[in-house]
């Protein structure tokens, strides 16, 4: 299947689950779906990356487990008696690749509660958390390599 195909189909499958099913937005959708896959491979060529279904399954389940638990923690830190947040920025090791894979990751661990990646170069990124006593490079870790689990190496 030709990469503007599987993007248009991914975009198409997005529209319909965000509920528009009615005649006039199935076409509406079709039509979208396909001019934004043409402007998303314009802007981001495909990278040729194989995904893994059931490594997309796995790392949006743990996502959403690990947002509510961290939700919880940061909630529990901050509404507490006591105050316990020691905020600050590490720089730690990250096995995904520089480039767009390391780009959406960041963007993919940005929406867990306490944790917002900074960028970085190399193998390293910075990391902005809530409290960098806590175990942050294993963290970004454990994240990273379910992230990776979603492609086919």
């Amino acid at each position: 299947m030709a990469p503007i195909a599987r993007r248009a189909a991914l975009l198409f499958v997005a529209w319909i689950i965000l509920g528009r099913t009615g005649p006039v937005d199935l076409v509406v959708g079709l039509g979208v779906a396909v001019l934004v896959a043409w402007a998303s491979l314009a802007l981001i060529p495909s990278a040729h990356q194989a995904v893994s279904v059931l490594g997309i399954i796995r790392f949006a389940l743990r996502f959403v487990a690990r947002s509510l638990i961290a939700g919880v923690d940061v909630a529990g830190r901050v509404l507490g008696p006591r105050v316990r947040v020691q905020p600050g920025i590490s720089t730690v090791n990250c096995s995904v690749p520089p480039g767009v894979m390391r780009q959406f990751f960041s963007s993919v661990s940005s929406l867990q509660p306490g944790i917002l990646p900074l960028g970085g170069e190399g193998a390293s990124i910075r990391v902005h958390s809530l409290d960098i006593t806590g175990p942050v490079e294993a963290d970004i870790e454990a994240e990273a390599a379910a992230f990776l689990a979603m492609y086919r190496t």
